[in-house]
């Protein structure tokens, strides 16, 4: 039985090609608008993903981990 996608979060506008070859890939999310994701926002994404992708702007700190829960396996910019 296929394995279901991992699901990404990218935080910040990625170029294109490599936008579009992770979702190739996985189930992604990716952000429309290339400002920085509020706390809340940084939270939430950590929760709903497997992967995380965030850049250098994103505060991920222990609080950070802590909030995200079992679901997320990986942080990766």
């Amino acid at each position: 039985m296929p394995r279901e996608p991992l699901s990404v979060v990218v935080t910040r506008r990625l170029p294109e090609q490599v936008e579009a070859r992770l979702s190739e890939l996985f189930q992604v999310t990716l952000r429309q608008d290339d400002a920085p994701m509020s706390r809340e926002e940084l939270v939430a994404a950590a929760k709903s993903a497997d992967v995380l992708v965030p850049t250098i702007t994103d505060a991920i700190d222990s609080t950070l981990l802590a909030q995200a829960g079992e679901r997320l396996k990986l942080i990766a910019n």
